[in-house]
């Protein structure tokens, strides 16, 4: 059987020859798989129209509360909602809004049509639009929230300090 041997010219080193691929190719290459990634993002993007992941991330004010640290004694409850604002509230039975401090971690999902869901520090799913929480907490100055989005400039408001439940 005859050696085969690459392909060096005396007096050339092998790193000195011809790449494989020339610079058209390189071109042509990266323009390709530019053309695939951008195919592959429309599609994505069309199939994802309509569901969830078209949701915005919302901020809600939130405390430094973290679940197992001391609970309030005060019951905070409501039905939750957005206002046009984009700010998480809970509408009182007397139809009083209720900017609540949520716990750390806590934020809310805007979705197309403007209904907000809430999630916990977890990403875990506490509640939609429209359903009645109850949590405990205490009601604390806004003045010690300053800075935080979607509270009243003065008065008190309701920092939830247990885990929130959704009642039937």
């Amino acid at each position: 059987m005859p050696d085969i041997q690459d392909e060096v010219h005396p007096g050339q080193a092998h790193w000195d020859q011809r790449p494989a691929l020339g610079r058209r190719g390189m071109v042509l290459m990266a323009g390709v798989v530019v053309v695939i990634a951008a195919a592959a993002f429309g599609i994505v993007s069309l199939v994802s129209q309509g569901s969830d992941t078209q949701a915005s991330a919302i901020r809600v004010p939130t405390s430094g509360w973290i679940s197992g640290q001391e609970e309030g004694t005060e019951t905070i409850r409501g039905t939750l909602s957005v206002d046009e604002r984009h700010c998480v509230y809970l509408e009182t039975g007397t139809g009083e809004k209720v900017f609540p401090v949520w716990p750390a971690g806590f934020y809310g999902r805007l979705d197309g049509a403007g209904n907000v869901r809430l999630y916990d520090g977890a990403d875990e799913l506490v509640a939609r639009d429209g359903a009645a929480l109850q949590a405990s907490g205490t009601f604390q100055s806004a003045a010690q929230y300053a800075g935080e989005p979607c509270l009243p400039g003065e008065g008190d408001v309701a920092v939830v300090q247990s885990e929130v439940t959704v009642l039937p």
